[in-house]
């Protein structure tokens, strides 16, 4: 609990101290090109038949340190899952990354908003008869955890970098199982804001 409020405390002494912490040109911005399925954690790396997710994002970090830094991020998503459900989301993530070299290794947690549809038509009984509705999905709360592998591309702190990224989340009410999504991919994340005359990407 003191280590919470210090590192509050922390975090509030660090953005008075920066002119503008939320800035555009300040903040990272990511790309995640990933697939989805439904299936307890495996960490294989690509199931079949594929089913395509995209995930955008940005990051704040709020406590700097040469070997490691606390991050909060927000993403926007969707996936495709022909035979089961396809959804769009809304996340916020905390994390924690570790630096080596060019290399970072980090584990983040998250809590969002997800709206699923099913994929194919929809029936309900009426009057007895099976007829075709127009479903506007349903609202479920996800929870998720990541876990990612980067490499920045240059010596510089704010240069690009690529990154491998697993993640599971469960949508809720649905049972465990078919609430159950892991997601893999890369993710690239960069400052595309930054002036040209000092333009440098960074990932998370």
């Amino acid at each position: 609990m003191f280590s919470l409020i210090f590192l509050a405390i922390q975090s509030c002494y660090l953005a008075a101290q920066s002119p503008n912490p939320f800035s555009l040109k300040q903040m990272p911005w990511s790309i995640a090109l990933m697939d989805e399925s439904l299936s307890v954690p495996n960490f294989w790396f690509l199931n079949y038949p594929l089913n395509p997710a995209i995930m955008i994002g940005t990051e704040y970090v709020i406590n700097d340190h040469p070997r490691h830094d606390w991050v909060v991020a927000a993403n926007l998503g969707g996936y495709y899952h022909k035979y089961s459900q396809t959804a769009i989301f809304l996340n916020s993530e905390v994390g924690f990354r570790y630096h080596l070299n060019r290399w970072n290794a980090q584990l983040r947690a998250g809590a969002g908003y997800a709206h699923t549809f099913y994929p194919g038509a929809e029936y309900r009984l009426i009057d007895g008869r099976p007829e075709k509705v127009n479903a506007a999905g349903a609202p479920t709360f996800m929870p998720s955890v990541s876990l990612g592998l980067g490499y920045r591309l240059s010596e510089s702190e704010k240069a690009a970098e690529v990154s491998l990224l697993w993640m599971l989340a469960v949508d809720q009410p649905f049972s465990f199982y078919t609430g159950l999504h892991q997601l893999v991919g890369f993710r690239c994340t960069f400052y595309p804001f930054r002036s040209s005359n000092s333009y440098t990407i960074l990932s998370s």
